[in-house]
Formats: C-alpha cells, sequence, structure tokens
C-alpha cells in the first residue's frame, strides 16, 4: 500500500521591497540551509513573532546539521563529566575508609585530568561553532 504524504498549501502571499542586497542574502542562506525563499522566511518569521526578546537581540536559524552537532556534543560533555566526577567521588569514598595509596590516587586523578581535558577540547570546539554560527545570523539590528 502506498504512503500518502500531505502537501501543505499556503493561500495568502506576502510581498516585499528589499534592497539587491537584502535579496541576495535570503537567496544565499535559504540555499544554504538547503530551503526555498518561502520556507526560509516562514521560519524567520515564525522565530521572530514566538520570541519578542529574540527579535530584539536578532536570531540564528540553526540547521538540523548543526543542532545535532551541538545536541551530540553537550551530551558528550555530560558523559565525560559524570565519569569524572564518579573517579573523584571514588578517590573521596576510598580515603574516606583509609583505603588506596599514592599511586592509586595518582591514576585516578590522571584519569579525571584526561576526562576534564576532553571536556575542555570539546568545549572549544563548541565556542569555534558557536562563533561560525554569529556570523549567520538572519535577523538583525543594523
Amino acid at each position: 500500500m502506498e504512503k500518502m504524504t500531505k502537501v501543505l498549501r499556503y493561500d495568502n502571499v506576502l510581498t516585499a521591497r528589499v534592497s539587491d542586497a537584502d535579496f541576495r542574502a535570503v537567496c544565499e542562506r535559504a540555499d544554504e540551509e538547503g530551503l526555498t525563499r518561502s520556507e526560509y522566511l516562514r521560519y524567520v518569521a515564525r522565530m521572530v513573532a514566538d520570541d519578542a526578546e529574540n527579535a530584539k537581540r536578532g536570531g540564528v536559524l540553526l540547521d538540523g546539521l548543526s543542532m545535532r552537532r551541538l545536541s551530540r556534543e553537550l551530551v558528550r560533555w555530560g558523559h565525560h563529566y559524570n565519569q569524572g566526577v564518579h573517579a573523584l567521588n571514588s578517590i573521596k569514598f576510598a580515603l574516606d575508609r583509609g583505603r588506596g595509596d599514592l599511586e592509586w590516587v595518582s591514576s585516578k586523578l590522571d584519569e579525571c585530568a584526561l576526562l576534564l581535558a576532553q571536556v575542555d577540547e570539546g568545549r572549544c570546539e563548541m565556542a569555534g561553532e558557536l562563533a561560525s554560527l554569529e556570523g549567520r545570523a538572519i535577523v538583525g539590528g543594523d
């Protein structure tokens, strides 16, 4: 049996006068995101209409790939953070009970340092990703 897909139809049409630069920017950004100009402009209108504070600041339209990459990195941070805290807790637990020698504590601290370094590496990568998104603002205050 064939699966039927619903086609959205919009009856209302907007017309706007824009500069050549604004027209090129809309076309280029829509192409970059793999959207039609209409889809792109609907996303922009909804984003601004849904959040008055965002409209004052300017906003960024994130494509699904960027969102998945940022989400994956945040989850990875959470895992590394939890593992680092678990290692620190095991050191405290052992020391509170009079167990654990200097070599064991040192190896646990090395493990914690490695995990924290991985979290910091991810933080730097995400900071770079976010900085690159700043240049892709689609609603600005200029």
